[in-house]
């Protein structure tokens, strides 16, 4: 370990992290639970909007006549994604914590 490492790794046991890989799994942690709430919050969104799940709007896309077909294909695509978000984000969580 160089100087400037073991400088570093002194700084970050000052700050009560055991080490910079415990620093920067912290603060990666921090940035996709953040990410996994904002797609979340957009899926309760759309949940709330529809008043279904995403299985259930996918079911039933055609029969909802009370929104435009443009308007139900971008809620689609984007809630589609979201949910994809969710599922990336919630793997990368399960690797910080292996």
């Amino acid at each position: 370990m160089t100087v400037q490492q073991a400088t570093l790794e002194n700084t970050f046991q000052e700050m009560g992290y055991t080490s910079m890989a415990d620093y920067a799994i912290q603060k990666a942690r921090e940035e996709l639970l953040q990410e996994l709430k904002k797609s979340l919050d957009e899926v309760a969104q759309f949940e709330t909007k529809y008043s279904m799940t995403y299985l259930e709007f996918d079911k039933r896309f055609h029969d909802l006549t009370q929104f435009g077909l443009f308007e139900r294909e971008d809620d689609i695509m984007d809630w589609r994604a979201e949910l994809e978000v969710i599922r990336v984000v919630e793997k990368r969580l399960a690797r910080l914590t292996a």
